[in-house]
């Protein structure tokens, strides 16, 4: 296997890539890997690569980037949009197209990530196959989560909460951001955010699609919501649960690799062939 970084050029900015690729090159399948949201993509990157170098010792070409305005893309988080999101899906792929001749192109993503590739993946016919690892379905509910890290930090640093979360939804709608956890999240971006509900998209059926509920207790029930979204998709689509840490979290142990997740995963794409 072989791992190339290269810089995607989109309106003047560079998305930082990397690409894994595989030894045989026979076949031309690729993964394009959409990451979590803020904090969550620094704790789960070391999955991320793990996972990476396991597709493509299975021959699969994978490309893993950076949004504009997160790690070593181009940018301002300040300035994160759904848009910019959706464009630079696009041109990460268009690369694949372009550079490596590669077709057959499916989308991997963890929570928000998740989120974000099911919503490109339903207006664009090329997409093959989806591997959503705990999406987020209802954008609202998470964003009002991400709010509550605030008042966590406030809590932490000061003993008390002195900004409710209806005061710092009024600050970003007076146009000033808000601090979560070191990034500044504008109105704009929490709003469109906000907006994403898997549940009611409109979905291509005929992608193939796979739901990883993580669980930390085994005998955890299945997700219902997941449940009714798995519907959405073709006869191959499947809801199965892993047994993982909430490893996008700062927890104590060092996640080196999901292996159930991974061994779960493998598993549906090798039933698919």
């Amino acid at each position: 296997m072989e791992e190339k970084i290269d810089f995607i050029h989109i309106k003047n900015e560079k998305i930082f890539t990397v690409f894994h690729i595989p030894d045989t090159t026979d076949v031309k399948k690729a993964f394009v890997f959409i990451h979590p949201f803020a904090e969550e993509k620094l704790w789960s990157h070391r999955v991320y690569v793990s996972f990476a170098r396991e597709l493509a010792s299975q021959g699969y070409y994978v490309a893993r980037f950076d949004f504009r305005g997160h790690g070593d893309s181009d940018g301002d988080f300040v300035d994160s949009t759904f848009e910019k999101h959706i464009q630079d899906i696009d041109g990460v792929i268009n690369h694949l197209k372009v550079k490596y001749q590669i077709n057959d192109i499916s989308l991997f993503g963890l929570r928000l990530g998740a989120s974000l590739a099911t919503a490109y993946a339903s207006s664009k016919d090329e997409i093959t196959n989806l591997i959503l690892w705990d999406p987020v379905l209802n954008g609202e509910r998470y964003m009002q989560e991400i709010l509550r890290s605030n008042l966590a930090a406030q809590m932490a640093l000061k003993g008390k909460v002195e900004i409710t979360r209806d005061d710092l939804v009024e600050q970003m709608k007076s146009g000033s951001p808000i601090n979560i956890e070191g990034y500044l999240l504008t109105y704009n971006y929490y709003n469109q955010l906000s907006g994403l509900d898997l549940l009611r998209l409109d979905h291509r059926k005929s992608i193939n699609c796979l739901i990883n509920q993580i669980v930390r207790n085994p005998k955890q029930p299945q997700n219902k919501a997941y449940a009714e979204f798995i519907e959405k998709f073709s006869v191959k689509s499947e809801l199965v649960k892993s047994h993982e840490e909430q490893f996008w979290k700062e927890i104590k142990t060092f996640y080196q690799s999901a292996d159930n997740l991974n061994s779960s995963t493998l598993s549906w794409m090798h039933d698919l062939k």
